[in-house]
């Protein structure tokens, strides 16, 4: 049987009623996050101005990934997504572990993430237990997803819809201030060309890897394409649309604080586009800031909430998760999107108790497992386009495409290396590789116990598939 139809048979039954822009609304949900509605000060801390330039370097990273994402998920749609592709062309283990390390680091994310509403929920609701409303946070976007893929995928664009908008408006309002703008903040608008020039390398590099972070999740267009009814050239052009729009707004984001920060409209340590909303003169501008925070999360939560629970799905169908978890109806795999908010509730609840440790270590697991999904995607594609040529019986076994994909694998491991010495992000891997090692082990103990299949077609190395 061929490798890839097995596994498409296999992850086969969930509905496809997801239309292009509602596929398109969970990329801009999972990517536009607090950090960049917030102006993305941590970048512009590490390496001022030059931030914007790491930025566009991250941003070629990400479009070479969904380049890679796009040609697959468009022919073979399915809900494992680059883990179903990385078990058919790099084997039954990397297939697990892409899976598992992606589902666990979406689960860690929600879990921590939730605690960005504790601020806003304290001036809002102050007389109400903030622990238990975060808590519901979790069981309100369960009975969401709960409800069916067309009820989640309404909700999401809502919430995209309003925070893409107001990002948007923020970017122009910033462009305006910046140009004709009184200057409010302690500090004389910096030589950008100077500043960038004057900027050691660790500090560029440092912004490089916080920006290749901050695109992490526009790989759930890949997920979503499962459930998605488009042909095969509608959704990898949409793919690549909505890919290309994410990136742009992202650097249109960066460039635009960057520029308030400098040009001396705003000072760098506070909120860059919280300061602007207070300089614009705009009413109630913390409250308006807390309500774009509030949806933003929201939005966030959303969609990583039906990406990870098509995750743990395919992995029950793997045989590598309790088979219950497989289960769908009409509405989508209800029980796995239970399992998901339950067990990042669980992590919520563990950093209510050990806050520093938890969100310390859901951060090098999460970053960690992450990397190497976007690692193994590019090795992928690279063993993908390789089975292609030896099923052609030609000799041009390199592409362009290809030597994007092997780039973008270097980056990405030059990326998860330099982490060892980065001061930030110094616990990545010594948390995040012994990680990294149980889950190979988890699945030696499925392989031994006879609940990976020994005879699966996908078990012996790709001999090629034109797709």
């Amino acid at each position: 049987m061929d490798k890839l139809s097995y596994i498409l048979r296999r992850e086969a039954g969930l509905p496809a009623v997801l239309t292009g822009r509602q596929m398109s609304m969970v990329a801009f949900g999972t990517v536009i996050s607090y950090g960049l509605i917030s102006g993305s000060a941590f970048p512009l801390l590490a390496a001022g101005p030059a931030a914007v330039l790491a930025y566009l370097a991250a941003a070629l990273v990400a479009v070479s990934l969904m380049a890679c994402l796009s040609r697959l998920a468009s022919a073979h749609p399915t809900p494992g997504a680059f883990g179903s592709y990385a078990e058919c062309y790099l084997g039954p283990a990397a297939g697990f572990m892409v899976r598992a390390a992606y589902f666990v680091s979406f689960v860690l994310i929600m879990g921590t993430e939730v605690t960005l509403l504790a601020p806003v929920l304290g001036v809002w609701v102050p007389q109400a237990n903030t622990s238990l409303l975060l808590a519901s946070v979790f069981a309100g976007l369960a009975l969401v997803n709960l409800r069916g893929t067309r009820t989640f995928a309404l909700c999401e664009v809502v919430l995209s819809t309003i925070k893409v908008l107001a990002l948007a408006g923020l970017i122009a309002l910033a462009g305006y201030y910046t140009a004709f703008g009184t200057p409010t903040a302690p500090h004389e608008p910096v030589d950008v060309v100077a500043a960038i020039q004057g900027t050691p390398f660790p500090d560029i590099w440092q912004a490089f890897i916080l920006a290749a972070l901050g695109y992490v999740g526009i790989e759930s267009l890949a997920v979503v394409a499962g459930e998605t009814k488009a042909s095969a050239s509608a959704l990898r052009r949409r793919m690549l649309v909505t890919s290309l729009a994410v990136v742009g707004l992202a650097i249109a984001a960066v460039a635009a604080s960057a520029a308030l920060v400098y040009s001396g409209r705003v000072s760098l340590f506070e909120t860059p586009f919280s300061a602007l909303l207070r300089v614009a003169g705009l009413p109630w501008p913390q409250t308006l800031f807390r309500a774009l925070i509030l949806i933003t999360v929201l939005s966030v939560l959303n969609s990583q909430l039906f990406c990870a629970s098509r995750m743990l799905f395919s992995l029950a169908r793997a045989e590598q998760a309790p088979s219950g978890l497989g289960r769908s109806t009409a509405r989508g795999p209800s029980r796995a999107v239970i399992a998901t908010a339950v067990l990042a509730l669980a992590v919520f609840l563990a950093s209510t108790w050990v806050p520093g440790q938890t969100y310390a270590a859901a951060t090098a697991i999460a970053t960690t497992g992450l990397l190497f999904v976007w690692l193994a995607t590019f090795l992928t594609y690279v063993a993908y386009r390789r089975g292609q040529a030896a099923t052609a019986k030609s000799r041009k076994t390199w592409h362009v495409d290809t030597a994007a994909a092997a780039g973008g694998a270097l980056a990405v491991g030059a990326i998860a290396a330099s982490t060892w010495s980065t001061e930030s992000f110094s616990l990545t891997l010594r948390i995040g590789f012994p990680f990294m090692l149980l889950l190979w082990l988890a699945y030696a103990l499925l392989a031994r116990r006879g609940q990976a299949d020994a005879n699966h077609p996908c078990a012996n190395q790709l001999t090629g598939r034109t797709v």
